[in-house]
């Protein structure tokens, strides 16, 4: 069923208008703290590409680079960012090959790629969702909450890591479906390279071929020839590209793949965060940290939706498994379409996973952001309920568009609000903001700095101290020489300091450590 041309301008107008939008905004956000590691690690990888070939273009220009970088003593080291090529790789190499050394550019350039490829699986993720309930104006509010869900929003501007997970996971899954309608070579193949681009971003990306494995082998129990001919097809091309694309694994890709696991965790620091107005270390945090960060941060319209859905999924599972009478799996009667399949495979994607969190006592950081990819299951479930009371309730579709609107419009609402910060966005169930860790990416160092010179246009020198974890100084790359000459960055000597910054986020536990303690005479 295609889309009719009508509701197609509405469709290419807003992407349109979507895309020019953040084209024009994305100015306004600050540099994740994350991001210099990112450009280390790009630098380090495509120096290690050069070399292993033995290409000797660009290899001054590069060692430059990374002699440059790497005057930064508090990076970490880059040996041990082994994830992330498909993101960091890429862009140094255009860094190199265009001579840009403007570094202001460099984060341009950066923040613009991440909203494309993020603004590209938003077009996809509409296209799964016709794909399953091919109705323009379910499928269009689908897309419209997976955009506008306003943490999701405001990292896909800075956040190359957990966003871009985030849209290979989305590309992953749009071939995962097509591949449950029928099995061809070409969709095998696309699953297989945004499955492995997917893991070398994060090692949850393991879930895509194993859970495709799974359904294959449910939807073929009486096929075993055509199950074991497509499951050893999709683990030969995942495993090939996950080696071809990725450069940690050339030298020894079993080792080098355990290893990558084992570090998975380590790269999580140990500090500590404030979480319902206690410090915990992000090792220690209690297992109900997650859902209550996802249902803080999360819109109420989407949770209600959410909610709604998931319970009449389970439901309908529930009671076909209790009906079977026959336990012989040719005759299970759990789905009655391709189409349930799919959302089957949603409901079991992010029960899984959640439970394998749990299970392997995950550290986190702050709040959610490295499940972000749920929010594909969080928005394909809201989906699935407006698509279900739309068929269940046909004389009030006016009466649900209605609602729709008014509840979606208070999202965009927000959005507008909390400009440039919707990463830092949490919902009207929070009523003390102050209890729980707001701005870990350090967001706010930006804006800080453009303050402090607006307020000091005449002073030659100001002195910052920094009261927090987050390195403050290295935002002194974003702005131009003249700017920034004005600044004198103290570190923690609030005696010599004019202004000090604090965004809270603390390796020691402010309660019994005094390490960021600001004097109390301090105006």
């Amino acid at each position: 069923m295609k889309v009719k041309k009508f509701n197609k301008l509405i469709l290419y107008s807003f992407f349109i208008s979507y895309l020019i939008v953040g084209i024009f905004t994305l100015k306004d956000y600050g540099v994740n703290i994350e991001e210099h590691t990112q450009i280390f690690s790009g630098y380090y990888w495509l120096n290690y590409v050069f070399e292993f070939f033995q290409i000797d273009y660009f290899h001054n220009e590069i060692k430059n680079k990374l002699d440059f970088i790497s005057s930064d003593k508090d990076l970490p080291n880059p040996e041990i960012y082994t994830y992330g090529p498909v993101f960091d790789l890429p862009i140094a190499f255009f860094e190199v090959w265009l001579d840009i050394k403007d570094v202001y550019l460099r984060y341009e350039i950066r923040h613009f790629s991440i909203f494309v490829i993020f603004y590209l699986s938003a077009i996809i993720f509409f296209k799964i969702l016709y794909f399953r309930f091919e109705n323009f104006f379910v499928c269009s509010a689908g897309t419209l909450l997976y955009i506008f869900s306003p943490r999701i929003y405001g990292d896909s501007f800075h956040n190359s890591k957990d966003i871009l997970f985030l849209s290979t996971f989305v590309f992953t899954i749009f071939f995962a479906f097509k591949l449950f309608k029928k099995i061809k070579i070409k969709n095998l193949i696309l699953f297989s390279i945004f499955a492995a681009l997917s893991t070398s971003t994060r090692i949850i990306g393991l879930f895509l071929p194993i859970s495709l494995i799974l359904f294959i082998f449910l939807k073929f129990i009486n096929q075993k020839k055509k199950f074991l001919q497509s499951s050893i097809l999709l683990i030969f091309f995942y495993i090939m590209f996950l080696i071809i694309h990725w450069p940690y694994l050339w030298e020894s890709p079993i080792n080098n793949f355990l290893d990558f696991y084992s570090k998975s965790k380590s790269w999580i620091f140990s500090y500590y965060i404030l979480y319902e107005g206690n410090y915990y270390l992000t090792d220690a945090l209690p297992d109900s940290f997650i859902f209550k960060w996802i249902s803080l941060t999360t819109p109420i319209f989407n949770l209600i939706l959410f909610l709604t859905g998931i319970s009449f999924l389970f439901n309908r599972f529930l009671k076909r498994f209790i009906s079977i009478k026959n336990i012989s799996m040719h005759k299970c009667d759990l789905w009655r379409s391709d189409r349930e399949m799919m959302d089957y495979y949603i409901v079991f994607g992010i029960t899984s996973i959640l439970l394998i969190l749990l299970f392997l006592d995950v550290p986190f950081v702050s709040g959610w952001r490295h499940l972000y990819f749920l929010n594909v299951f969080i928005v394909y479930v809201c989906a699935f309920f407006i698509y279900y009371y739309d068929l269940k309730f046909k004389k009030y579709k006016k009466i649900l568009k209605l609602f729709f609107i008014f509840f979606f419009s208070f999202n965009i609402y927000k959005i507008i609000l909390f400009h440039p910060y919707q990463s830092l966005y949490f919902n009207e169930f929070l009523k003390e903001k102050n209890s729980y860790l707001v701005d870990r990416d350090g967001l706010s160092r930006f804006d800080s700095i453009n303050k402090i010179l607006s307020l000091e246009k005449k002073k030659k020198k100001i002195n910052l101290a920094n009261s927090s974890f987050v390195p403050y100084y290295r935002i002194k790359d974003v702005f131009s020489d003249e700017k920034i000459k004005k600044i004198n960055f103290v570190g923690t000597e609030f005696e010599q300091a004019d202004y000090i910054y604090n965004n809270f986020v603390y390796e020691v536990n402010p309660e019994y450590n005094d390490k960021y303690k600001i004097p109390q005479n301090f105006k």
